[in-house]
């Protein structure tokens, strides 16, 4: 069950951060597996293929920016997608911890999640423009939840997220491409807001981000010699549907999976 803060907080500013939601040896079993995929398919055997490739049914997208201090085939990529397909990563998507946390906020029995992604963020990786989550979700039931679960510590030097608290109540703003040349394929950003209020989400190993579909955020560049990992996970109400045909890359990367039942609860 969620605290009366915890719910105040969702309501007024889109997101809130449960401490110490899991031990950080949870987060490292995450890592490990993440590792390990790569390792067993690294960016090195699809040079020349632009954008994502895939790994069995993981879709790994490798970094835009060349990593010249590369050591290890995971120093190059970005992120994976659909970690939830398998693994410790698929436990905690199914959890019944985190179930309940979505169908609370949701006010619905029935939740499926439907993508996630295992995050890098290497030394020197850039970080992501200002957006929402459901512009990338054209989908009939709207919002959906995001869980973003801190693998390493998340600093204002290794890129931490930022938000703008309350702007989930906003509608879903035109996203543009991202105008850096070089960014990462699929980045687009808001522009244009008043960033006065935005605010950084700094967590510690195990720590938990629970924030809504429309909040506004970004990440900034990691200017540290570590890695910041993340485990990013999106949930939403079974039964949704696309509102279009979806692209090629959607169908692959939009896995929708049973986490919760009424027949369960």
């Amino acid at each position: 069950m969620l605290t009366p803060e915890q719910r105040a907080a969702w309501l007024a500013e889109g997101f809130f951060v449960i401490p110490s939601f899991v031990t950080p040896a949870s987060g490292w079993v995450m890592a490990d597996e993440a590792i390990a995929a790569i390792r067993s398919d690294p960016p090195s055997a699809h040079r020349g293929q632009p954008g994502y490739f895939t790994a069995g049914e993981l879709m790994i997208q490798p970094e835009a920016q060349p990593n010249l201090h590369a050591q290890a085939p995971e120093d190059e990529v970005a992120k994976i997608f659909n970690t939830h397909l398998g693994g410790a990563a698929r436990e905690f998507a199914l959890s019944a911890a985190a179930g309940a946390i979505v169908s609370e906020l949701l006010g619905e029995d029935d939740i499926d999640v439907f993508q996630s992604q295992f995050i890098f963020k290497n030394p020197g990786a850039w970080g992501q423009p200002w957006h929402q989550d459901s512009h990338y979700f054209p989908f009939d039931r709207q919002p959906q939840v995001g869980l973003w679960l801190a693998i390493s510590s998340a600093t204002l030097d290794n890129g931490c997220l930022s938000v703008l608290p309350g702007s989930h109540h906003g509608a879903i703003q035109p996203h543009g491409p991202d105008r850096r040349s070089g960014a990462n394929q699929g980045y687009l950003e808001v522009t244009g807001l008043d960033e006065t209020r935005a605010q950084p989400v700094l967590m510690e190993p195990g720590d938990l981000l629970v924030f809504h579909s429309y909040l506004l955020h970004r990440s900034q560049d990691n200017r540290t010699a570590e890695r910041r990992a993340a485990m990013v996970y999106h949930y939403g109400v079974a039964g949704t549907q696309p509102k279009q045909a979806l692209l090629p890359m959607q169908e692959r990367i939009l896995r929708w999976t049973p986490v919760r039942r009424h027949a369960q609860v």
